[in-house]
């Protein structure tokens, strides 16, 4: 690595390990790492994927993009279970797993949202009450309708919040969770507003790096094509390393300023996240845009969301 080149934290088994959130004592139970098996094994079935469906997503993409969803989901269990039995010691968990955990959702990519930071928890055997935008209660609640149908779990598991969001986040107890995807001045104002403890996913776009400026400003191109409004993953820029920044003259905003929710490396291993930058998760991508690994996704070093698949 340059010594122009910002610093990369190394790829420390802590900075991705499991159990961030939630202590490991509490494990998805085997019916469980099954039904998700099933799913990755053979295909979601048509009905249950179209109740999920994503409408900022072509339909004929959307299959794909759910069983990636679900697979990462499998894995994340998988490795939460194998941490509980061979006694692995990762950082302490954010949470003692007490109470309850309220999952706020943003406006966009309801069943994308509520399968990495809603499942993990009701899997695990949490009490999960999930909401949105009131005007989205009915779509949140087939989407939860939809997830217990392929999970196996109990509306007592998972459910939609019996209040809209303000209410059920100042009925919230000391003890609970609450799990927020949206931007830093709402987590700020849930914080204020509930007792809880509260977790964020707050970024707002990816900022992808390479070493090759052409390549670089090819894959920012292509990345763009798949921008969404609104999306956390909408590219804001692109950057040289070492080097200074293209997406504009001059050198790169920091981080800090420009608040993630990924930075992409070019020409990185495509299968593991690499390490962290400025508390940002890195994560690999190739030429065509395609990012290898979605562990660690959402890094928050603000609002502290430990990353998606961590929990």
């Amino acid at each position: 690595m340059s010594k122009a080149e910002p610093a990369v934290a190394a790829r420390a088994d802590d900075t991705f390990a499991v159990g961030q959130v939630l202590p490991l004592e509490h494990a998805p139970p085997v019916r469980g790492l099954r039904a998700l098996a099933a799913l990755v094994e053979g295909d979601i079935p048509a009905a249950a994927a179209e109740r999920l469906r994503d409408p900022r997503i072509p339909a004929e993409q959307w299959p794909q993009v759910l069983k990636r969803e679900v697979a990462m989901t499998l894995g994340w269990a998988a490795r939460r279970i194998r941490a509980r039995a061979t006694g692995a010691a990762g950082p302490p968990p954010a949470w003692h797993g007490r109470g309850r955990v309220l999952v706020l959702l943003p406006a966009h990519g309801l069943a994308v949202h509520a399968l990495r930071r809603a499942l993990p928890f009701a899997l695990c055997g949490l009490p999960t009450a999930v909401a949105g935008h009131e005007r989205d209660r009915d779509a949140v609640a087939e989407v939860l309708a939809a997830l217990r149908d392929l999970t196996g779990l109990t509306p007592a598991q998972l459910s939609p919040a019996a209040d809209a969001a303000p209410r059920a986040v100042r009925a919230a107890v000391p003890d609970d969770l609450v799990v927020l995807t949206g931007n830093p001045r709402t987590a700020e104002t849930v914080r204020r507003e509930s007792p809880a403890l509260v977790l964020g996913a707050t970024g707002g776009c990816t900022v992808l790096v390479g070493a090759d400026p052409e390549q670089a400003r090819r894959t920012a191109a292509l990345l763009r094509e798949h921008d969404r409004p609104g999306s956390c993953t909408r590219l804001h820029s692109w950057r040289v390393v070492p080097g200074s920044c293209a997406g504009g003259p001059g050198a790169p905003e920091p981080l800090g300023a420009v608040h993630p929710s990924a930075v992409y490396r070019l020409g990185a291993a495509p299968d593991r996240p690499i390490g962290t930058e400025d508390g940002y998760v890195v994560l690999p991508c190739d030429a065509s845009g395609a990012v290898g690994t979605l562990t660690g996704f959402a890094r928050d070093p603000l609002h502290r969301w430990p990353g998606d698949f961590l929990v």
